[in-house]
């Protein structure tokens, strides 16, 4: 690729932030709005230690971006170790919430709307914190190619999005979040691949080519997200939950 050009060092931590902005704005609705006004109800301690994590993390990473873009390296892999420890906390209990509620869901012979809600669609909400771990892992592991590393990091943050999309949609709309029309569901995961398409377009404009990661990437996320609406509510899907409940046997007693 031919040397960016002046002023584009800024891209990658504005676009760092405009994702962060989308997670702050999705879970102010449901999360962050509530807690801080002491409206939210008792909850398992897990489910605070996922969105405190989940917010920390996402503020940390416009910053490291940032760093970057000013040459700060040391402080940014310093503070990687901190991202590190914050992604592990967010995706274990991320994993151990949605295996606990997928369990709930298969388990209960008549459930109500919210457990009827994770039975259907508690497995895409597994697979955008398996896209996140993974994606965010080789992030890590080519930590030292920043072209790849940071086009990875765009990936995997945008792929933990869907639960503030869907929050999004819900809140600006009105609608009744258990009640939602069928595209509310499509909508909420693949938006945030808007985040990635952005990526493509800004390597199209400054290097009129596309990185290979984000040709690697798109597909996967686009695919995973298709294969698991597409499972929503099926016996396959069903089968599938029932693998992931298993999580929740092992380790639901932290819950």
């Amino acid at each position: 690729m031919p040397p960016v050009r002046p002023g584009s060092r800024w891209f990658y931590p504005l676009l760092a932030l405009a994702i962060s902005a989308t997670v702050y704005w999705g879970f102010y609705y449901t999360y962050f709005g509530p807690v801080v006004g002491g409206q939210y109800p008792e909850v398992s301690p897990a489910i605070h230690v996922h969105g405190w994590s989940f917010f920390i993390w996402y503020l940390l990473f416009p910053l490291q971006a940032l760093l970057m873009a000013t040459g700060r390296r040391r402080l940014h892999f310093t503070l990687g170790g901190v991202s590190v420890a914050l992604a592990a906390v967010m995706t274990f209990t991320g994993l151990l919430v949605a295996s606990v509620r997928i369990d709930q869901g298969l388990s209960v012979p008549d459930p109500d709307e919210f457990t009827a809600f994770w039975k259907h669609f508690g497995l895409l909400i597994f697979y955008s914190l398996v896209l996140f771990a993974g994606f965010y892992a080789a992030a890590i592991a080519n930590r030292d190619r920043p072209e790849n590393h940071k086009r990875l990091m765009i990936i995997a943050s945008a792929s933990a999005l869907p639960a503030a999309l869907f929050r999004i949609i819900v809140g600006v709309s009105g609608y009744y979040w258990l009640q939602t029309p069928g595209w509310v569901m499509p909508a909420a995961f693949f938006l945030p691949c808007i985040f990635i398409v952005v990526g493509i377009i800004y390597d199209l404009a400054a290097f009129r080519s596309v990185h290979r990661v984000y040709l690697i990437g798109l597909p996967i996320v686009i695919g995973a997200y298709a294969l698991g609406l597409g499972l929503a509510g099926t016996a396959a899907g069903e089968a599938v939950s029932r693998f992931v409940a298993l999580f929740s046997d092992a380790f639901g007693f932290l819950y």
